[in-house]
């Protein structure tokens, strides 16, 4: 699918980027196809689309979970380990919360960490989560949301770079989902990467960047969402679910997101070329008037006080320099 492949860059040197990657089940169906894209650092990332439209093996792909069929996942190590949470909790229940992530860190944290750096780090995430009030409690008692929280404290003691979440906010209520997203706007405020799966509109919203996968995985876009909703010509997150459900075919929404994103890399160039162009002609010097012939009658010179003629209308490329400048 490369003629599909067209790679939405991040601001600044991308984290991790995907470039034509396709991805497959054993009969050789295509589950994802052709994606490209680059998640920059500190940024919080939503994918989103209709069920079964490859959410989580876009996810699982990204964070190496599973390698591509085809095409290529970059990833830049210097910024540290990942961090995964699944959908379901695998956080241990029964133990309270504080003795739960003792265990964790003694489980993922280097051998050599001193015992006060560990107790350190497990006191840091406790309160990074806004759970060290719940310490002392089995976490089985928890609520969902707290539950969801202490699984991320159980990932975040290694301080991993990049975070990935698969439907964080499934099975909470409004108010604990949107609790979550806050926590997970910190951690990206923080420097750390989120990318997470969802299928909630209001959490697509809260997020820097969303990806929506329209069926059989193609990208049918890539970018901030309130742009989301301009490009499928909607009022809200949640209308572009039923945009994606209409007539046109996966593969169409696919192809048109390819053409609009090439047509947005090229924007840039082809508005400096006018202005290249013009500005040679600008710096020519004004060839001077030629003497009249004698036979001719000489016009009166015009008096000082009286205005010179006004220009005519400015080309397209003086109206678009003069856009928001003081004149």
């Amino acid at each position: 699918m490369g003629d599909m492949s067209v790679e939405v860059a991040a601001s600044g040197q991308p984290l991790i980027a995907l470039r034509d990657v396709s991805q497959q089940v054993r009969t050789g169906e295509l589950i994802l196809r052709g994606i490209s894209l680059s998640i920059g650092r500190g940024q919080l990332v939503a994918i989103i689309g209709g069920s079964g439209t490859g959410k989580t093996t876009l996810l699982d792909t990204m964070c190496g979970l599973r390698p591509p069929a085809a095409g290529e996942v970059r990833r830049d190590e210097e910024q540290g380990s990942h961090g995964y949470v699944p959908q379901d909790d695998i956080i241990h229940l029964t133990l309270p919360l504080r003795r739960t992530l003792r265990y964790t860190a003694g489980l993922r944290l280097p051998a050599v960490t001193p015992p006060d750096q560990a107790e350190h780090a497990v006191a840091e995430v406790l309160t990074v989560l806004e759970l060290a009030d719940r310490a002392s409690l089995p976490v089985g008692s928890l609520s969902g949301g707290q539950r969801k929280r202490a699984s991320i404290a159980a990932e975040l003691l290694t301080r991993p770079g990049v975070f990935f979440l698969d439907e964080p906010t499934s099975g909470l209520d409004p108010a604990r989902g949107a609790e979550l997203m806050r926590t997970l706007r910190q951690l990206a405020a923080a420097g750390t990467t989120v990318v997470l799966t969802t299928h909630n509109p209001l959490d697509a919203a809260r997020c820097d960047r969303v990806a929506v996968l329209a069926d059989h995985g193609y990208l049918a876009f890539f970018g901030p969402p309130e742009q989301a909703c301009d490009y499928f010509g909607t009022g809200s997150i949640a209308e572009i679910y039923e945009r994606l459900a209409g007539p046109d075919t996966a593969e169409a929404w696919g192809r048109r997101f390819a053409e609009y994103a090439q047509a947005q890399a090229q924007a840039p160039a082809q508005a400096q070329a006018p202005a290249q162009a013009q500005a040679p002609a600008q710096a020519q010097p004004r060839t001077r008037a030629q003497p009249q012939a004698q036979s001719e009658p000489q016009s009166e010179p015009q008096p000082a006080s009286q205005a010179p003629p006004r220009p005519g209308p400015a080309a397209p490329a003086d109206r678009l320099r003069g856009i928001g400048s003081v004149r």
